[in-house]
């Protein structure tokens, strides 16, 4: 019996973006953070707002449909770590 109590899932919890990449996508990837880099948007070994933003919108044009910040962000991290 219910008792007019229903359970609803949560349907607003994060969602988890997982992204396989290949290796002409990190070749992408650290191509336009070399031009970022060159256009003076690493200041103190940090990636400014405005360098994220021109390198999630480089990799869009470049046929990289559906990549966010965060997946850029996540895989730079994945690939210092190797």
């Amino acid at each position: 019996m219910n008792c007019g109590k229903s359970i609803v899932p949560d349907s607003s919890g994060p969602i988890r973006e997982f992204m396989k990449w290949t290796a002409d996508m990190d070749f992408r990837l650290l191509s336009t953070m070399i031009d970022e880099a060159r256009l003076g948007n690493r200041v103190d070994g940090s990636w400014t707002t405005q360098a994220y933003t021109n390198i999630v919108e480089a990799l869009r044009e470049s046929g990289l449909v559906g990549l966010t910040k965060n997946n850029v962000k996540n895989r730079q991290k994945s690939l210092k770590d190797t």
